[in-house]
């Protein structure tokens, strides 16, 4: 009793503050555990445990502060709110990408546009939280004594290594206990861990080893094979719409307006189409899973790309470009997609000096409409040689889409939320202007029989606000991409509706549809494949989700456990045998 009577003096000072301190982390995994679906069971568990660790580390940083001598209010409030603003992040993130703040996203934040941190409602938010800050030290700080604050520094330092050694959610039911225990450590040291966390090393063979090739075998991957679908295509184009997701597709969402989707919903009618789950939550990372098949992205062009059907196409003869709206600088992409097998990567920088586009980048970059006008121009010019591009489109890019569209008319369409910038304002334009390149190819007789047109998404797109009516009830298709099929004479034969195809399966079905050996590393299939059983390894930050038809497991990629690291070797793993 006296034990707990002296742990109780060390916090009676500060324990109003620490409490209420610790509500905005509190909220932040509420709103983590609503975004990963959690049961009522794992919430119930993983609050207090939440609540727990957030007052003992804020409790041990105040103390350490305390013992440092450093009890200015104003200044304790400045670190309140620092720390606020980490949690910030987090929740954006979580709120777009259902994803936490870490070491992959550090790269992420240099060459965008961040005007919106200008915007009268993003300084409001910043206003309320540091009001927040000044009256929680102000009312409720009082500065402890030397002694005391070092008994709340042991405390909480105990309390911190108990629940680490001792977490009990790791007794939750699989995937729960992971997801749960994902979203327990403070921002700071979440993001801190993430960077200095060693990633698995990259396994280039063409030999596989045996433990390797039973995994393999387990969850069907290498397997990959033509279905007799191919032929001969001389111009090949994949369009990768920005953050495209079925959810802005009234085919799929009937709150959205039938004329928002026109053109997506009847490519979906006409041609073989599928909505495909997604292994990616960024560009750099969706167009590497893309080309390659394979759901380690960050291994894949760490190590110059080991695989990637682009390269597969370049050695039968494809000239091969890569066409976007925004900065081809943009976190090295012109030097990695060169080496994923583009001959040409050209941007906003690229088109910067060019009549008569240079007058059309503002924002993110090029407008998609000139952006396609030049594909247009690139495929007139190789006319003659089998070709292959990737367009890249940024119109559609979060928050709310292009917010200026320049001299550029639209069919407007009288419904709520399209008569401003909006996410589905957005994509509703990105289809008239999709639908203006399929139709000036036709005219300039670049539509032909030898002609495969592709459209899909780089990933989703899981913003909705301020839009969040759209998208209620939620539907799990809504974060799926779409991909759609388009040829001069549509393709009878359709493709699979698997709730397993992945983007994963983009690469082996443009190899199927090019009637082009399939390189053995891919880890999808040909989305042509009926009956094949597919697997969806989805690579986050710091850990793998490997779904199958029958389950999913949710794993550390640090894991130890001999039942993990089979995964882990597998993903790591990059098959080169011809």
């Amino acid at each position: 009793m006296k034990l707990l009577h002296d742990l109780w003096l060390s916090f009676k000072t500060n324990y109003k503050l620490l409490l209420i301190a610790s509500l905005p982390a509190l909220g932040l995994t509420a709103f983590g555990l609503y975004q990963l679906q959690a049961p009522a069971f794992a919430w119930a568990a993983a609050l207090p445990v939440r609540l727990l660790v957030e007052f003992a580390f804020l409790g041990a940083c105040l103390a350490l502060l305390n013992l440092l001598n450093i009890k200015n209010k104003w200044f304790l409030s400045l670190c309140f709110y620092i720390y606020y603003l980490a949690c910030t992040a987090d929740l954006v993130l979580l709120w777009y990408f259902k994803e936490r703040f870490g070491a992959k996203y550090l790269d992420t934040m240099q060459g965008g546009d961040y005007a919106f941190l200008t915007d009268w409602r993003t300084l409001c938010y910043l206003a309320v939280f540091l009001c927040f800050c000044l009256f929680i030290v102000h009312r409720f700080f009082m500065a402890p004594a030397r002694k005391t604050a070092a008994k709340q520094l042991g405390t909480c330092a105990g309390l911190l290594l108990l629940i680490n050694c001792l977490n009990p959610l790791v007794l939750l039911p699989m995937p729960y206990d992971f997801l749960s225990t994902y979203l327990i450590p403070p921002s700071p040291v979440y993001t801190l861990r993430a960077v200095l966390a060693e990633p698995p090393q990259a396994l280039i063979t063409d030999a596989l080893p045996e433990d390797i090739t039973k995994t393999a075998k387990k969850y069907n991957v290498f397997t990959a094979k033509n279905t007799g679908v191919g032929k001969n295509y001389k111009h090949v184009v994949l369009i990768a719409t920005e953050s495209l997701s079925a959810k802005y597709m009234h085919r799929f969402n009937p709150l959205i307006p039938p004329a928002a989707s026109r053109t997506y919903d009847r490519l979906f009618e006409i041609y073989p189409s599928a909505t495909l789950h997604t292994v990616t939550l960024s560009t750099l990372y969706g167009l590497t899973v893309i080309f390659s098949s394979h759901p380690y992205a960050q291994l894949n062009y760490e190590n110059g790309y080991p695989l990637s059907f682009v390269k597969e196409l370049k050695k039968h003869g494809f000239h091969t470009a890569f066409l976007r709206g925004a900065d081809e600088t943009y976190m090295d992409e012109n030097l990695l997609f060169h080496q994923a097998g583009f001959d040409e990567v050209r941007g906003s920088r690229f088109f910067s000096d060019k009549e008569p586009y240079k007058e059309y980048i503002h924002w993110w970059g090029l407008t998609d409409r000139k952006l396609f006008e030049y594909a247009a121009e690139y495929l007139q010019e190789h006319k003659n040689e089998k070709t292959f591009l990737t367009l890249l489109t940024v119109d559609t890019h979060v928050p709310l889409g292009r917010l200026d569209y320049l001299d550029q008319s639209y069919e407007e369409i009288p419904e709520r939320f399209y008569d401003r910038p909006t996410m589905p304002r957005a994509y509703a334009r990105a289809g008239e202007d999709l639908a203006r390149f399929l139709h000036m190819l036709e005219e300039k007789g670049l539509f032909g029989e030898d002609t495969l047109i592709l459209v899909t998404g780089d990933h989703p797109s899981y913003s909705n606000t301020p839009t969040n009516s759209l998208f209620k009830p939620y539907q799990r298709v809504f974060d799926r991409i779409p991909f759609a099929i388009i040829t001069k004479t549509p393709i009878a034969r359709p493709l699979t509706q698997d709730k397993m195809a992945s983007q994963l399966d983009i690469a082996p079905t443009v190899m199927d549809l090019l009637n082009l050996t399939q390189p053995k590393g891919f880890f999808g299939h040909s989305l042509f494949e009926q009956e094949q059983k597919r697997s969806i390894f989805d690579v986050k930050e710091d850990y793998v989700a490997v779904s199958t038809s029958e389950n999913t497991l949710v794993l550390p990629l640090n894991s130890k456990k001999p039942q993990d690291k089979e995964i882990i070797d597998l993903i790591r793993t990059f098959w080169t045998k011809e």
